[in-house]
């Protein structure tokens, strides 16, 4: 009883004190800051924008009105590649970009085969190259833009990606892995080759040992459309009897999808096999050679502006022998560290359909999968 007593006098107690607080606060009222703050000394800043050309830094306006900062690394197939110093490579539809500002030196390729180079500016309908003299054409008529340095006219890229895996104890294992790439552009061609390899030891004894070297120049005739003029492939792999084989083709593509997060090619040619076996056949021969066809798929997808994921499938059928195809398939997803640094996830997959036993009556396996981590480096 008394604690009841003591709870019911406390809160009387309390109660005036508490309204009175209440009312005080409700005559006070919101404080007016621009009544009782002193007006300023200065001037705001302009409210005009200023951009800085002078410091050799390219400039674009995207549809939203941004301004971005950083370097133009190509115009193709209406998509601009842009490199941010922030935000990193960005990729843009070519019609999304408003207003292009560029002090730097670029080489401007149109549909009907006319080369420009000089300083670009642009906006929504029309393009500026400013060399010798100033010029002003529609951009509905641009084929390529290609920024460069000096006085030069192509322009290089590539990645060097290695992996290792170590495992030690109950069973000694390494496995290496290495992709080197390289790709050079001008206005209307591009070269690029490249090499992967893989070797495998277990318990001191080599389980695989594959390497691949492809390549390509291609020619492009329209936005889209290119020419691979000439390409080339060669692959080795003793595990599957194989020395070496070559196949140089020549095949005629084209970009079905090309946005700023897809790009999606195909081409198709003729091409001449030479295979040279790694031990004689069963059927006493070493070499083998025909003429063939060649499909290839190439897929990009920038997933976000760190994550980027391509694949990239190859075919070659022999002709009249169709059966004794061979194909290889690569995924590839990297995820950018920092700077020029990747995290690279790959997975291979080779079929030869028919692989050909050896002098000792071993047929090899039709498939070889084979799955890599590396870290690359981008240039």
């Amino acid at each position: 009883m008394t604690r009841r007593l003591l709870i019911v006098s406390l809160v009387l107690a309390f109660t005036p004190a508490c309204r009175n607080l209440s009312s005080f606060l409700e005559d006070q009222g919101p404080v007016d800051g621009m009544t009782v703050t002193p007006a300023a000394d200065d001037e705001a800043p302009s409210k005009e924008v200023t951009l800085r050309t002078d410091d050799g830094a390219d400039w674009i306006q995207i549809v939203s009105g941004e301004w971005l900062r950083g370097e133009i690394l190509r115009v193709r197939d209406d998509s601009l590649d842009f490199d941010s110093d922030e935000l990193g490579d960005q990729a843009f539809d070519f019609g999304d970009v408003l207003r292009i500002i560029s002090p730097n030196h670029q080489v401007v390729l149109t549909e009907d085969g006319r080369i420009f180079e000089g300083q670009l500016s642009a906006d929504g309908s029309s393009i500026w190259i400013e060399g010798d003299k100033t010029v002003k054409i529609p951009r509905s008529d641009v084929l390529s833009v290609l920024a460069v340095d000096g006085d030069g006219i192509s322009t290089w890229s590539g990645e060097v990606s290695a992996g290792i895996a170590i495992r030690t104890g109950n069973t000694e294992q390494t496995d290496y892995s290495a992709v080197l790439a390289a790709t050079r552009e001008t206005a209307r061609t591009r070269w690029a080759s490249r090499y992967s390899g893989a070797i495998s030891q277990v318990n001191g004894t080599e389980t695989a040992n594959n390497h691949r070297i492809g390549s390509t120049y291609d020619l492009f005739v329209t936005k889209r459309t290119f020419f691979t003029v000439p390409g080339v492939d060669i692959y080795r792999d003793p595990f599957q009897n194989i020395g070496v084989r070559v196949t140089p083709y020549a095949a005629i593509g084209y970009e079905v999808v090309d946005t700023a997060d897809h790009m999606l090619a195909v081409s198709a040619g003729p091409a001449f096999q030479y295979q040279r076996f790694d031990s004689e056949l069963a059927s006493g021969g070493a070499t083998d050679s025909s003429f063939a066809g060649v499909f290839s798929t190439l897929y990009d997808w920038d997933i976000t502006g760190d994550v980027e994921f391509n694949a990239k499938y190859n075919i070659t059928v022999p002709m009249p022998d169709i059966d004794e195809y061979n194909h290889n398939v690569v995924g590839t997803l990297s995820v950018d560290l920092s700077g020029d640094l990747d995290l690279d996830f790959s997975v291979t997959w080779d079929r030869i359909n028919s692989p050909e036993a050896n002098s000792s009556g071993i047929v090899p396996k039709k498939d070889d999968f084979r799955m890599t981590i590396g870290v690359g480096w981008t240039f």
